[in-house]
């Protein structure tokens, strides 16, 4: 589903990414773990085409990406690091103006049903229901988190680019989330699951990429950090060996 080889991104006198080259398949659910700075967000916004990559390839169910290409981004949805929202519209007129952009379906009345079957079923799902008519100006940090998360589930994307997904929100909706991107993955999903927080990789993803500026470090697979388990080590010794070794 997702293709990258050799892709760098430089600004100015700083490499954000320097050869990255890695594939996921469907049903895959990746993490992407590394320190603030590592390049990930950077990653996100040349895969949403946001940015430019300086040279590489990107490659979207197995069709290849270039900037200012729209298509490709309605297999996707992306919830970023930082999500930037329109302040004096409620949730509620936030939700229907994305799924509008989304055209969630062809005819008018299908859309109207439709957007309306999935924003409600998102804003029960993350318990949002009672301030939907809220402006977002109000919205606290994890309301913010989670109206982001809908906007990215509308329209039954594919693939889900998900960028630190889980800040913010209360332990409950985060396992309930969490419990939902496995469900997700089974079904056929695939997704890429950004953070530095390491114990949230380690039990929600089957495979990981440790990225450290800019640079691809490792790919480890849960077997490898379940035997370093086992031999008295763990994912966030090994994790920052390798940054530690590349300062």
């Amino acid at each position: 589903m997702i293709s990258i080889q050799n892709l760098s991104k430089h600004f100015a006198e700083v490499t954000a990414l320097d050869g990255v080259s890695f594939a996921l398949a469907k049903g895959e659910l990746c993490g992407l773990l590394g320190p603030n700075g590592a390049g990930k967000s950077t990653l996100f916004k040349t895969l949403m085409g946001l940015l430019q990559a300086d040279s590489g390839e990107i490659m979207i169910a197995d069709k290849q990406v270039k900037l200012g290409e729209v298509e490709y981004k309605r297999l996707i949805g992306y919830s970023p690091e930082s999500p930037i929202f329109y302040e004096y519209l409620t949730g509620m007129e936030f939700l229907n103006f994305i799924a509008a952009a989304k055209q969630l379906t062809t005819s008018h009345q299908q859309r109207a049903t439709g957007s309306r079957q999935q924003i409600h079923h998102w804003l029960t799902f993350f318990e949002l229901s009672a301030k939907a008519h809220e402006l977002v100006k109000n919205y606290s940090h994890g309301m913010r988190r989670k109206l982001s998360l809908i906007a990215a589930l509308l329209g039954e994307p594919q693939i889900l680019l998900l960028d630190e997904a889980t800040n913010g929100l209360d332990p409950e909706t985060s396992f309930r989330f969490k419990e939902y991107l496995r469900e997700y993955c089974r079904e056929g999903g695939t997704v890429l699951f950004a953070s530095h927080i390491i114990e949230t990789v380690e039990h929600l993803c089957d495979r990981v990429i440790i990225l450290h500026r800019g640079r691809m470090l490792q790919e480890m697979q849960r077997a490898d950090w379940e035997r370093l388990r086992n031999e008295g080590s763990s994912l966030e010794q090994k994790f920052i060996a390798l940054v530690q070794g590349n300062v």
